[in-house]
């Protein structure tokens, strides 16, 4: 079986088309607590602030789970792995 390349290029990287930003993202309560907050979390420049707030949470946010790294630690860095979304 023979697969094509058909979103990739040969020798890049997968993330090499894309730019990324630096962003803080912050989940509040109604009456303005702070429930979930991290700094420099590395999003694609094309997503929205809402975009990032969701997937971060989503993602870093493991609060409560057994052998999880502490809250806003993201494996591996806090870059945001694209198989959740694209531009």
């Amino acid at each position: 079986m023979k697969i094509e390349r058909k979103f990739t290029k040969s020798g890049q990287g997968a993330y090499s088309d894309l730019d990324f930003t630096n962003t803080t993202s912050e989940i509040r309560n109604p009456d303005g607590t702070i429930v979930f907050k991290l700094d420099d979390c590395e999003i694609p420049t094309s997503w929205s602030q809402v975009a990032s707030d969701v997937i971060a949470q989503k993602y870093f946010r493991k609060a409560g789970v057994p052998g999880c790294p502490e809250e806003g630690q993201g494996k591996g860095g806090s870059r945001i792995p694209l198989a959740f979304g694209s531009r």
